[in-house]
This record gives structure tokens, sequence and C-alpha cells, in this order.
């Protein structure tokens, strides 16, 4: 059974296998938080962000964030230079959609647009993509990011 525990295991573990012998990292995180809190307000007060009025997430589909997943899971750094198959990559990506969808209990999803718009905060990456998953009991905040 999947726990949020086993899915940040596997977040972290693909996060190492891409990063690079370089002066930059990868971090995958997923974070949990109360469906009472609007999803922009918790991003913004977990990375101290300065107040960015364009901060908005646009609903997407599993077929869009599953590709998300792939791309960071195998088109960064190391990853892409390891000759895996693709059919294999893929069912990897399934395996892991159907454990956040247990965990979480998805009904929506939705990725953070506008995410440094004319501002340099570069604690959230140099390269990113910040999505937040509505749950049945919770939402979570789930992220992939590569850090300089």
């Amino acid at each position: 059974m999947a726990t949020l525990d086993s899915l940040r295991e596997i977040l972290s573990a693909q996060a190492s296998r891409n990063n690079p012998g370089a002066n930059y990292y990868y971090e995958f995180e997923i974070l949990p938080f109360d469906l009472s809190i609007h999803a922009p307000d918790f991003m913004r007060a977990h990375f101290v962000l300065k107040d960015n009025k364009t901060l908005t997430a646009d609903e997407i589909n599993e077929s869009e964030f599953k590709k998300a997943i792939y791309n960071w899971f195998f088109e960064c750094e190391r990853s892409k230079n390891i000759n895996t198959d693709p059919a294999e990559n893929r069912e990897s990506v399934e395996s892991f959609y159907r454990s956040l969808e247990s965990v979480t209990e998805g009904k929506r999803i939705y990725h953070f647009k506008n995410v440094n718009e004319e501002l340099y905060e570069y604690q959230l990456g140099i390269n990113f993509d910040y999505f937040y998953i509505e749950g049945e009991a919770s939402n979570f905040l789930i992220y992939f990011s590569a850090h300089g």
C-alpha cells in the first residue's frame, strides 16, 4: 500500500538519479496541506515568497500531469542518458501516478502558472514545475525543481 512516505522516497530517488556532477541539484517533493488553505497562499507561505498577485493555478488533465512526471523522471540530466526502455519508463510513471492517486484521493490537478514572472525568486528553482492536487481529506503540493 502506498503512503506519503513511500511517494517521497520515490521522488527523492528520482531526483538523486538525475543529479549531475555540477553546481546544481534536483529536488522533487510532495507536501500535504489543509483543505481550508488556498493553494497559492500555501505556496507563498511555504517558500516565503513575496506577494505575487499573478500566482495562479490552472487545472490540467491526467495526461498532462503524467507527461510532466515523465519529463522530470526520465528526461533530465543523467536519466536521459541511461538507455532504458520507454515503455518501462511509462509503466514507472503509471505506477507512481496510481500510488499518488491512492494516497491523495485526488479529485483535480492544478499547475501553478506565472511563478517568478518578473521576479527572481530563485528558492523555487532555476527550472521547475509546481502542481497541487485537490484531495478528499487534504490538498497536496507536488513539485519538481532544479536548483543552482
